[in-house]
């Protein structure tokens, strides 16, 4: 009888040791998925962090425009280079460093519409008591307002 007995407590002692190893697996198991998750995040966050600078560095770029008049500094929202005396008073206009870039393109892309291939100069000019941006090209004898 004492040999069944301790039969089954050795049995038993197996299923416990099998269980308790069984349990620590599970654990363990969770523990390494718990590592991937925080990994996974971590990099859906490092990933969405380098997005978000991208953004914030297309953002900045959108916001500055090179100066058209000397070609060498950057236009301000107050219009204005910071480089030359290139200066607008845009009043109480609700003109943009976006509606400038656009102007520009729109008059670069008209005046090489024309057939003109050279490179067109741009100026503040005052004329009449208005001060404004123009572009001029001495070859085909364009001279028109750009804003």
């Amino acid at each position: 009888m004492e040999s069944t007995i301790g039969n089954a407590t050795e049995s038993e002692e197996e299923l416990l040791e099998m269980e308790r190893l069984h349990y620590k697996d599970i654990v363990e198991e969770l523990n390494m998925r718990e590592l991937e998750f925080q990994e996974e995040e971590e990099a859906y966050m490092a990933q969405q962090s380098f997005e978000h600078m991208q953004s914030n560095e297309n953002q900045a770029l959108q916001n500055k425009l090179r100066c058209p008049v000397c070609e060498k500094g950057d236009v301000h929202n107050l219009i204005y280079c910071t480089c030359c005396n290139m200066r607008l008073d845009i009043g109480d206009d609700k003109i943009n460093l976006g509606f400038l870039r656009d102007r520009l393109v729109e008059v670069n892309n008209a005046h090489f519409d024309r057939g003109c291939k050279s490179t067109p100069k741009f100026c503040v000019e005052t004329n009449g008591g208005t001060t404004a941006l123009y572009i001029k090209c001495e070859v085909c004898s364009l001279y028109e307002v750009v804003f």
